[in-house]
């Protein structure tokens, strides 16, 4: 297959030319005007690798906890939604009782993303963050958390604790024996604490600055810690909401750009109409904005996908694209052992990338050189059953 395009980002630099794609690799690229005849023509187009999203919790009115009566088909209306949003590489983010679900459908032939591990955010968390409505935390089920090992047949790659939780040390202990990285989450420790909590196992900050208590000039908080840990990677939603572009610039001032991985942190909610909808115990509003908030204006998980956090990084916090794209692919499939085959476009790796327009809009998404979007053709994406179910009244119409 042949690919052709003026804006194509290698690993190693923007170029105009044709993609050779045999079996699920990228052969080679040839030069631009080369005498061929191309499969695709996307002149006019960027060419970006895939995003490799390890945080993502639903999309298009497919969610990762149990809400459905076959889940496993929830997973695969998931991977195909996500997927419209440029996402190649994914960690669904599951409740437990989705884990074993996205692990039977994880080995599946290509149909949208490709799963490429399973991550856990809890169920042991603490803070609900800012006008958030706190509540009593779970206890710590070494049962469960054994169970939530099993179900992921060895998917788990990544699992969020809240530290000052009793017994979490253990979940740390166990799950660090099994080769998953834990996270620090949802949670009210400050500097001190946070850095002696990473110190004994954590490697990877949830959503950095969000529900994590913040800086202040005499009281740096856990996300100074996040900050300020030499070896600490950095989950980071850029959707321009959950941070300030202002905070962005300065957060990436602080800690160097290959400790950090751009994520969505969706939810199911991401691509509704504007309205408002159930999820769990709560009544949330999506807005003509397309983001998602509580009745008391508590953020809830995020609506916006990864390529519209590029956006935010180019255009509002000013920093090139070719940077942008490290933090959306190659820093995380390096972080998580993927690197040989994953998160950049170069001879040698899977064919998986990703055509935008000048919007930031996904054309098209290749995985593995399979097409699994095209935005021609996938115009119906959004799951009805949702609408139906969960659906409570149209904002406009209150």
């Amino acid at each position: 297959m042949l690919l052709k395009s003026d804006q194509i980002y290698l690993e190693d630099g923007l170029v105009a030319g044709t993609l050779v794609i045999e079996d699920g690799k990228l052969k080679e690229v040839l030069p631009y005007d080369n005498g061929t005849q191309p499969d695709y023509d996307f002149t006019g187009f960027r060419v970006i690798p895939g995003v490799f999203d390890t945080h993502n919790h639903g999309s298009m009115g497919y969610a990762l906890w149990g809400n459905s009566d076959d889940p496993e088909a929830q997973v695969r209306g998931y991977l195909k939604a996500v997927a419209s949003q440029g996402v190649t590489s994914v960690f669904p983010t599951a409740w437990p009782d989705m884990i074993r679900a996205v692990a039977n459908v994880a080995h599946e032939d290509l149909i949208g993303a490709r799963v490429m591990g399973i991550h856990s955010e809890g169920p042991y968390l603490n803070r609900v963050g800012e006008m958030g409505v706190d509540v009593e935390p779970p206890k710590i089920d070494m049962q469960e958390v054994q169970q939530i090992w099993d179900d992921s047949k060895g998917l788990l790659k990544l699992m969020a604790i809240a530290p000052e939780l009793p017994g979490s040390q253990e979940v740390v202990d166990f799950m660090r024996a099994k080769g998953v990285h834990m996270a620090y989450a949802h949670s009210n420790y400050d500097y001190a604490e946070a850095m002696d909590a990473i110190n004994r196992g954590l490697t990877v900050t949830t959503h950095t600055a969000n529900v994590m208590s913040g800086i202040h000039h005499r009281r740096m908080g856990g996300l100074g810690a996040c900050l300020l840990h030499p070896t600490m990677m950095c989950e980071v939603i850029c959707d321009g909401m959950h941070i300030a572009p202002e905070m962005l610039e300065l957060m990436f001032r602080v800690k160097d750009m290959d400790h950090w991985m751009m994520i969505s942190d969706m939810a199911e909610t991401s691509g509704a109409p504007v309205g408002r909808y159930k999820m769990e115990q709560y009544t949330i509003i999506v807005d003509e904005l397309g983001f998602c908030k509580t009745e008391t204006g508590r953020i809830m998980g995020s609506t916006q996908p990864v390529v519209h956090g590029m956006k935010v990084l180019v255009e509002e916090v000013g920093m090139p694209l070719e940077q942008v794209l490290r933090l959306s692919g190659l820093n995380p499939a390096r972080f998580y052992g993927f690197d040989d085959r994953k998160g950049s476009l170069l001879p040698g790796k899977d064919a998986d990338l990703v055509v935008i327009d000048d919007n930031y809009k996904p054309l098209a998404t290749f995985v593995e050189g399979i097409k699994v979007y095209d935005r021609n053709q996938d115009t119906d994406l959004f799951n009805p059953v949702y609408l139906a179910e969960f659906q409570a009244a149209r904002v406009s119409d209150n």
